[in-house]
């Protein structure tokens, strides 16, 4: 399993919809034919929908369970102590983009899936590992696709959160802020990599200067996790004293705060707490200065309420405020009989009675009904996704293979 993990790592599969003629990109593309490649090897059934989705599937019987995985991943970004791309084995840790998210878990499901095959066992329900490719970057197409063309899961999961399980999900909101660079103040600038990333280095020209601001990349979910190098940016272009009207902006409405405070909507819930807001991502591009917001939602809130508030706050300032991404929340009963089936799994083989969870990420349990977020996060285990350096603890990667084959045997029977 280890080593079949590594040589999925070691194909870069950040997802260039258009790329060489294909739906996302030549990485993803050859992702998918390497998993399902190995999947084949193990006797699934598999289908390759010309590059826009894949599954593989074992057992027989009207009813289908369904596990969405994703094999794109984010961009490394810069400072790696190990090449992002090798899946090097140190000590007891896997370094490498995706070890965690998700494309280990993924390899834990066709693990699990391999195991009760092998077991003998006759499973009365078919079990689907349905392969997306375009989870990071909020499109989806992938998942569009598939609901187009192929059967539904009647249920299932995702392995693309937390442990025990997940029964919300926060909304979640894109919001891209623009202004003319002419009376920005700002010649030029780059920073992040991705929306849904704290950024870890930002890049200025302003008042003939170059200016470098360094952070710690991080979730875009969690953004107190990180440290905002766009943040850090715009605080030393005010501190310098040059006339940068996009700057004061910023730390009028932003600044330092990740709940939306400066912006009066720092909003939370019982159930699924605060509001958070990260700056992701900032640059210039034809004569616009653009800054992307990554907003996730309490549960019980709207987002066209949200973002009226945001236009309403940005109003003073000669910018552009656009949606250009929106997902609903989820809100699941954390009672029902697949989440206890789930929970039963999950409790036999880490001896964990931890409740149920709300979270902030955006997994694709969104993407169809009854489907829960799955792990593979253990509670109390670092979790590094969309950080340098992310890894997985071998130990926890047999966790969750053993774990995800219990909750298979569970659903399947």
């Amino acid at each position: 399993m280890i080593a079949e993990l590594q040589k999925l790592v070691s194909i870069e599969s950040v997802a260039r919809p258009g790329e060489e003629g294909l739906p996302y990109g030549a990485g993803p593309a050859a992702a998918l034919t390497y998993v399902l490649s190995l999947c084949e090897s193990f006797g699934f059934r598999i289908k390759n929908a010309d590059g826009l989705y894949g599954y593989a599937e074992i057992g027989s019987g009207d009813e289908l369970i369904g596990i969405l995985c994703h094999l794109d991943v984010v961009p490394a970004g810069e400072g790696w102590d190990y090449p992002p791309y090798e899946g090097i084995l140190i000590g007891d840790r896997l370094y490498g983009r995706g070890v965690i998210d998700d494309k280990g878990p993924a390899i834990a499901c066709i693990f699990a899936m391999k195991d009760l095959l092998d077991s003998g066992c006759l499973l009365n329900k078919r079990i689907r590992i349905i392969f997306g490719q375009t989870e990071e970057n909020g499109e989806w197409t992938d998942m569009a696709a598939y609901k187009q063309c192929e059967e539904l899961p009647a249920y299932g999961f995702t392995p693309d959160g937390d442990f025990p399980a997940i029964y919300g999900e926060k909304g979640i909101m894109l919001v891209t802020v623009s202004m003319d660079k002419e009376v920005s103040g700002i010649l030029s600038i780059r920073g992040g990599s991705a929306p849904n990333m704290v950024p870890d280095s930002c890049v200025a020209e302003a008042g003939g200067k170059t200016f470098e601001t360094i952070g710690k990349s991080s979730h875009g979910c969690a953004p107190w996790m990180g440290d905002n190098a766009i943040t850090k940016m715009m605080e030393r272009l005010c501190i310098e004293g040059l006339d940068v009207p996009f700057a004061r902006m910023y730390m009028d409405k932003i600044g330092g705060c990740l709940h939306g405070e400066k912006m009066n909507c720092a909003f939370e819930d019982g159930d699924s707490g605060k509001l958070s807001m990260n700056a992701g991502m900032i640059k210039d591009l034809d004569e616009k200065l653009t800054l992307y917001l990554d907003i996730r939602y309490p549960v019980t809130f709207q987002s066209d309420e949200i973002m009226a508030i945001i236009e309403e706050e940005f109003a003073p300032y000669e910018v552009e405020v656009r949606l250009i991404h929106q997902q609903n929340p989820v809100y699941m009963d954390k009672n029902g009989p697949i989440m206890r089936r789930l929970l039963q799994a999950y409790r036999a083989v880490t001896g964990d009675l931890s409740d149920p969870l709300v979270i902030g990420g955006g997994t694709y349990a969104r993407a169809m009904n009854n489907i829960i977020a799955f792990g593979p996060n253990i509670p109390g285990h670092p979790n590094t996704e969309h950080e340098k350096n992310e890894y997985i603890l071998i130990e926890d990667l047999q966790t969750i293979r053993e774990v995800y084959k219990r909750a298979l045997e569970a659903l399947a029977f």
